[in-house]
Formats: C-alpha cells, sequence, structure tokens
C-alpha cells in the first residue's frame, strides 16, 4: 500500500486500514484553486477594458462592476480582485474537500466518514467490494449497491485494504 494507504495525522489500531487522499494532494488541489482564481482576478484586472469592448460580452453587468471598483480603488482595486479570486478558489477547493471520504477497513466493518456524518457498513452485509467509475462500491448479499462511494483513492490501494481485511474484492462489475 502506498501514500493512500494510511492516515498521516493519525495512528489507527493495527487492525484498521484508513484510505484517503493523502495531505499533499490536499495542499496542491488548494493551492492550484486559490492561486488560479488569484491568477484569474490579475486577469480580469489587465483585460477588463478590451473585455468590455466586445459586444457579445457574457456577463456584462459583472465586468462592469469589477471595472468600477478597479478604476476606483486605484492599485487597491487590483488587491481586492486578486482577493476575490483567491476566495472564490479556495471556497471551490473547501467544496472538493468536504466531498473527499475517509474510509476505514476492518475485518468487521467498513466505515465511510465525511465531513457531515459516517456511515458503517457490517461485513456480513458486504459480499463483495469492486472500484468503478471513480466510486468504491460495496455490494449486499443479492448483488445490489449497498454503497456506492466517490473517492479518489486508487483502485489498487483500496483492493490491497480490502483483501488484507479478508474481503472478496472484485476486479470488474458483476453486471458487466
Amino acid at each position: 500500500m502506498d501514500k493512500y494507504s494510511r492516515d498521516r495525522d493519525a495512528t489507527p489500531p493495527a487492525d484498521v486500514t484508513v484510505l484517503r487522499v493523502p495531505s499533499d494532494d490536499v495542499a496542491v488541489t488548494w493551492l492550484l484553486l486559490a492561486g488560479g482564481g488569484a491568477g484569474l482576478g490579475v486577469a480580469v484586472y489587465l483585460l477588463r477594458d478590451w473585455a468590455l469592448s466586445l459586444a457579445w460580452l457574457p456577463f456584462r453587468p459583472v465586468l462592469v462592476t469589477l471595472d468600477e471598483i478597479a478604476d476606483s480603488w486605484g492599485a487597491w482595486g487590483l488587491v481586492a480582485l486578486v482577493a476575490l479570486g483567491a476566495g472564490v478558489g479556495a471556497a471551490f477547493a473547501s467544496d472538493w474537500q468536504s466531498k473527499q471520504p475517509r474510509l476505514e477497513v476492518t475485518r468487521d466493518e467498513v466505515v465511510v466518514a465525511y465531513a457531515k456524518g459516517v456511515r458503517r457498513y457490517r461485513r456480513a452485509d458486504v459480499r463483495e467490494a469492486l472500484h468503478e467509475g471513480g466510486a468504491l462500491v460495496l455490494l449486499a448479499a443479492d448483488g445490489t449497491d449497498l454503497a456506492r462511494v466517490s473517492t479518489e483513492v486508487a483502485a489498487r490501494d483500496l483492493a490491497a485494504a480490502f483483501r488484507a481485511h479478508g474481503y472478496v474484492w472484485t476486479e470488474t462489475s458483476p453486471g458487466a
């Protein structure tokens, strides 16, 4: 198991495998989204006069408002647009991060924890597990989805964790 296998912020008991997006990936996502938003703020500041000269410009009232702020605030207008862009990018990063689950696999259960809640799936209820379309899928005894959890944890790491705890791991969907 590589970087997705163990939670770096806590030391779980030896019989628990914790899987989640590593903190390095979270930091890069925040940097790219907030930095990209700040860059977009600079671009709006530099290109606003040209953009306003285009007759077909969508969202013209928004750009007119941003132009008025930039003109009336002088150099602080650039600072405001950069801060606004970085803030919007940070909001997107926060939303992305809140949707990333923390998975805990033990011999007795699978725990899926989000920022707003926790779901537990007993081992007896899980016939098999697989990775399909960017999601961890837990199948019930009748073959229906017990859970379908979108995750950016690599399939190979999910497979290793589930197999290590004795779950049946399937490489392809039984319905395929």
